[in-house]
């Protein structure tokens, strides 16, 4: 079985027993999430369930498994009269969530 669920503007496939990895949530490592802005369900004999927008009654449950930072990113800027230039760096801040059920 697997869902299609919306976070925060963002849409992500999901599977039980799949690693999530979604923007940071103010949330503890060990608690249990919940999402029930379930978009589509879909089974492996092929039925699906399709929500407009969201399926009524749908959730997917999950266990915060850690927060980590994604990969750091450079951004340069130069200005090329004066020889001036300024490079500064960001690493987004995720959390991973283990999915545990897809109810619905």
């Amino acid at each position: 079985m697997y869902a299609i669920l919306n976070d925060r503007g963002h849409q992500y496939k999901v599977r039980e027993g799949d690693l999530l990895q979604v923007d940071q949530l103010a949330v503890k490592k060990g608690d249990a999430i919940s999402f029930d802005q379930v978009l589509l369900i879909g089974s492996e004999s092929g039925s699906v369930k399709v929500g407009a927008p969201t399926v009524a009654g749908a959730t997917v449950s999950g266990v915060v498994e850690d927060h980590i930072k994604g990969e750091k990113l450079i951004a340069h800027h130069r200005v090329r009269t004066n020889s001036l230039g300024r490079r500064r760096g960001h690493r987004t801040k995720y959390t991973v969530i283990r999915i545990k059920t897809i109810a619905g």
